[in-house]
């Protein structure tokens, strides 16, 4: 019941930040330490960022809400691979780690591996 209710709660917490891309983009990216770009690329920008956080939210409440660990790969995915990118961004083009963030995404990643082993034994 307790990975459940984390779950749940990492997921609304992504999901909020999806509403904070639509509602105030440029609050959502100064939280990531950006600007928000203009012309098209803002159009890029939100729109990506906002499914990003959809996403991953919405899979991970699923995941928790139906006891069905397929629906957490999903969030794995985004943010495990988000984890992964910034990384090589950092070795590759030399940019400036956002550590927060990496760490979000490593920690809560591991997490809902640790969640999917659950589910998989409870289910069986």
């Amino acid at each position: 019941m307790v990975l459940k209710v984390i779950t749940v709660l990492v997921g609304a917490f992504l999901l909020l930040q999806s509403m904070g891309w639509i509602l105030d983009p440029s609050a959502a990216a100064a939280g990531l330490g950006m600007t928000i770009v203009e012309g098209v690329g803002a159009n890029t920008q939100i729109g990506d960022f906002t499914s990003f956080f959809f996403t991953a939210g919405l899979f991970a409440v699923l995941g928790a809400i139906k006891e069905q660990h397929l629906w957490l790969y999903g969030s794995i995915s985004l943010l495990g691979s988000a984890a992964i990118f910034r990384l090589l961004s950092v070795f590759i083009h030399g940019t400036e780690p956002l550590v927060s963030a990496i760490v979000f995404e490593v920690l809560i990643s591991a997490y809902l591996l640790i969640h999917i082993d659950f589910l998989k034994k409870q289910n069986s």
